[in-house]
């Protein structure tokens, strides 16, 4: 062996030294279970389509079924896939009947690469698109990324009082900057947002995009307003908040002429590999959530004002939807300006085994934003609430719980509204 090849040995790692990194994921992941998780950006995907991300098939590309098992684009032959395209098909009817959408693209790889790809084959270089801000509930990387792909960039006026886009205000800066397009990245949020409003005021040529990222499974259950029935063209968002997927990215098309045009552009310019094993993934949860969704999305929202009520029992102050209800969605804003500094209250949650989000925007009162997503598929109901809310009470307050939270997050360890069910 010579010297070179024994200097670039010893710049890695050894196989001891990887498996001991592997021991410490291990311990993480032992760790990730144990864990009481509020947070509004995650939840768990069943055993059915977990199988499938270590499949052998991620080590293979996948372009279609081909003629006979056999795809030839003329410059190149490559093997069909009849059997991954069989699934994804049905996937794809799937998602049509329970949003109405006239195309669907599932190429996308998460919320982000889903907006870019949204944006990119829908408007042109120079277009103006709008969004809202990050402090009314926008997504922070949503200008940059507008402004990246070149597309100009504005906000629209958000009324906080109200939770809704201020359409008048909004209108004149559309109008006047001639803006193409709005793409509402909501992402803090109770209830639905005003887009028939918005729709009606700025008439039919104006391009609206609707990122359903953290509403996508109330949408797909039926249980949350349809952007596309509210006025919105297009619906994207990643695939593992409300809709329990693995983290990639959709994209709905109402119109079928957009859609087929901009469905093309993504799948020949922007995607190569679509990821095979995360496709069959991702395929198999929208299947499983076409058959359990109603009930899941009903009983996340049901979960939520719940959770909202009992935390109004035990003294805190929680955020309104503009209806006048606690929340509309999976999302829970308790106020704790009052109780200390923040990251000392954060650490008491996470070392007693609780996970949420801390946020000041919405007017700068520091909130804790709860989820329950992810306790829903699990199987948490309106009962269980109850007792959540004490967790969290007596974990920020100082108190050592931290078998109490393991012992009651371990009665809930199977996941629900899922083909695992037997």
């Amino acid at each position: 062996m010579g010297y070179y090849t024994l200097l670039l040995i010893s710049e890695y790692m050894n196989i001891k030294e990887i498996n001991n990194l592997l021991k410490d994921v291990e311990k993480l992941e032992n760790l990730n279970s144990s864990f009481l998780h509020l947070t509004v950006n995650e939840n768990q995907l069943s055993q059915t389509a977990n199988g499938l991300l270590a499949s052998k098939l991620s080590e293979r590309y996948y372009f279609g079924s081909g003629n006979k098992g056999i795809i030839d684009f003329g410059s190149y032959t490559f093997v069909g896939m009849p059997a991954v395209e069989n699934l994804a098909v049905a996937a794809e009817n799937s998602l049509k009947k329970m949003t109405g959408a006239t195309v669907v693209n599932m190429s996308c790889f998460s919320g982000l690469h889903a907006m870019m790809c949204s944006i990119i084959s829908s408007t042109n270089p120079g277009d103006l698109v709008m969004s809202i801000p990050f402090e009314d509930g926008g997504h922070g990387a949503t200008k940059g990324i507008i402004e990246g792909l070149g597309r100009k960039h504005a906000f629209v006026k958000f009324d906080q009082k109200n939770l809704q886009i201020d359409v008048s205000e909004t209108k004149k800066i559309f109008k006047e900057l001639k803006a193409k397009a709005i793409y509402i990245d909501i992402s803090v949020h109770l209830n639905s947002l005003n887009i028939r409003q918005l729709r009606n005021s700025l008439g039919k040529k104006a391009l609206i995009i609707y990122d359903a990222s953290h509403s996508m499974g109330l949408i797909f259950g039926g249980a949350f307003p349809s952007p596309f029935a509210e006025g919105a063209d297009i619906i994207c968002g990643n695939t593992h908040k409300t809709f329990a997927g693995p983290q990639r990215g959709i994209i709905l098309f109402k119109d079928e002429v957009l859609g087929t045009k901009a469905d093309w552009l993504i799948k020949t310019t922007l995607v190569s590999s679509v990821h095979t094993s995360e496709l069959l993934v991702l395929a198999i949860s929208i299947l499983e959530y076409e058959k359990f969704g109603k009930s899941y999305a009903k009983q996340v929202i049901e979960n939520s004002k719940a959770l909202a009520s009992e935390f109004v029992n035990l003294g805190y102050e929680v955020r309104k939807a503009n209806n006048g209800e606690f929340s509309n969605n999976e999302q829970v804003h308790v106020f704790i300006e009052d109780l200390g500094d923040r990251v000392e209250l954060f650490r008491r949650l996470v070392k007693n085994n609780i996970s949420t989000n801390f946020m000041q925007i919405l007017g700068g009162r520091p909130f804790a934003r709860i989820g329950t997503q992810e306790i829903t598929r699990r199987g948490m109901k309106t009962g269980e609430m109850k007792i959540v809310a004490k967790l969290f009470d007596k974990a920020i307050s100082g108190k050592s719980i931290k078998t109490e939270v393991i012992r009651f997050n371990n009665r809930f360890r199977n996941i629900r509204y899922s083909y695992d069910q037997k």
